[in-house]
């Protein structure tokens, strides 16, 4: 794994630093389709990624940086690679995801 290395300075005067994975698109979806984990490419250096309970997530294989799947990302966290990110954080909370999905369900539920 890199380290964390100086990347530019932005516009609020802040210095903006960068860990590259060292990860290709290759490795990523090797590691994806041996543990049987749903993703789609966009083309991009992002992949959309599916947890257990269907939530997708943004991760960018050239970073580690993910979020949530959604209209505006505003907020993103950083892994150490694919195995990080899927170990640590893709199915962290997808068991109160399902057990909520399953409550919704039965509240909404029609005879």
């Amino acid at each position: 794994m890199s380290e964390w290395k100086y990347k530019r300075t932005n516009s609020k005067g802040e210095k903006v630093f960068r860990r590259d994975t060292n990860e290709s698109i290759d490795d990523v979806e090797r590691y994806l389709i041996k543990n049987k984990i749903p993703y789609r490419g966009t083309g991009t250096p992002m992949l959309y990624i599916e947890n257990k309970a269907g939530k997708e997530y943004a991760y960018y294989y050239t970073t580690g940086r993910w979020s949530i799947k959604k209209n505006t990302y505003n907020h993103h966290y950083h892994s150490k690679g694919i195995e990080d990110f899927v170990t640590n954080y893709l199915n962290r909370f997808a068991d109160e995801q399902i057990a909520k999905q399953k409550e919704w369900m039965v509240e909404n539920a029609t005879d």
